[in-house]
């Protein structure tokens, strides 16, 4: 394999970013094809993120049709979360790898469900979270694991930002197809980071919501137990004046700030800051989806983060549901 062959599923913004990514830093990639049903989309995608009079081979209102008659060794799939979980299904079937937009998945079963599939058919599934593939996560999650923080006792994360402003009357504020309100959109971004550097795994949750009015959580506070001990705190807003994010990680030889996102590091050894820490390179997401489709790289984002997720947020909803205490089941089980 020498070019490998892209389509991607969902051409939107967040569609466009990832083109552009591919087409000015990925050399070895080559998006072949479009799917989308608005035909604006389209348009747009081909407008802003190809070079001048370059067209993709095909572009489709059906993402089947495009699986079905295109050549593609693997799918970028950036589309209203509910539909994520049957366009990674229907890739595996076409043989195709799938780097998927967050949140994989908006139910625990589905996710168990794609875990299984792309094990039967030997397919790559890689989430795109940015954070596992940045310089910073790397970073955090080698000092946890060498023990520079000591017992992990401490891990709060916070997300606010002016949300429904930007995406009223979108189909993010849909429940049928987004799965929730902020608290799974870039809220997503903040749990999965509690749990990626971490390595710890929530067990109990106890959450108060308020939608404010809205179909979709805008307001959220959840209180959490981890394994090993560790307490936390995660707050969310979608009705903020300004962008206030980030995570805390309390040790007891040590603490550490970083960004929800990756891209900011405080590191603090006892009660002295890590001036300069050595943090080591890595690749982009996109790049990094192209070099295990050649087999010479693994994701850090593995599926397994999805699942992960998904667990966490039903129980979330439903502690916040019942107004009560919810387990949270954990991979051990």
């Amino acid at each position: 394999m020498e070019t490998v062959r892209l389509g991607i599923i969902g051409c939107g913004g967040m569609g466009r970013y990832h083109g552009r990514r591919i087409i000015q830093t990925v050399p070895e990639a080559e998006i072949v094809a479009l799917a989308d049903p608005n035909a604006d989309n389209l348009a747009q995608f081909i407008t802003e993120v190809f070079p001048q009079g370059k067209q993709p081979e095909a572009t489709f209102a059906d993402y089947r049709a495009m699986l079905e008659a295109v050549e593609l060794d693997g799918v970028i799939i950036i589309s209203p979360h509910a539909h994520h979980f049957q366009q990674v299904m229907d890739s595996i079937d076409a043989g195709c790898h799938v780097l998927v937009e967050k949140p994989m998945v908006t139910r625990t079963e589905d996710a168990q469900a794609m875990i299984a599939h792309g094990r039967k058919h030997d397919r790559i599934i890689s989430v795109a979270f940015p954070g596992p593939f940045t310089r910073e996560f790397t970073y955090i999650r080698e000092v946890i694991a060498r023990g520079e923080l000591g017992e992990i006792y401490l891990v709060t994360g916070v997300c606010a930002q002016d949300w429904i402003s930007n995406v009223r009357g979108t189909w993010r504020t849909e429940l049928a197809l987004s799965g929730g309100g902020n608290l799974y959109d870039s809220g997503a971004h903040m749990f999965n980071a509690m749990l990626y550097l971490t390595g710890l795994s929530v067990t109990d949750v106890f959450a108060f919501i308020d939608n404010k009015d809205q179909e979709v959580d805008m307001i959220a506070s959840v209180a959490l137990r981890f394994t090993k001990g560790a307490l936390g705190t995660a707050t969310v807003s979608g009705d903020a004046t300004v962008m206030e994010q980030g995570i805390y990680i309390q040790g007891t030889k040590g603490s550490i700030k970083t960004s929800i996102y990756g891209g900011e590091l405080e590191h603090w050894n006892g009660k002295e800051r890590v001036k300069y820490p050595v943090v080591p390179i890595t690749t982009t997401l996109q790049q990094n989806f192209v070099d295990c489709i050649k087999g010479r790289d693994t994701t850090p984002s593995p599926p397994i983060l999805g699942l992960r997720q998904a667990r966490l947020m039903d129980a979330i909803y439903e502690s916040a549901r019942r107004g009560s205490m919810i387990r949270v089941m954990t991979d051990e089980e």
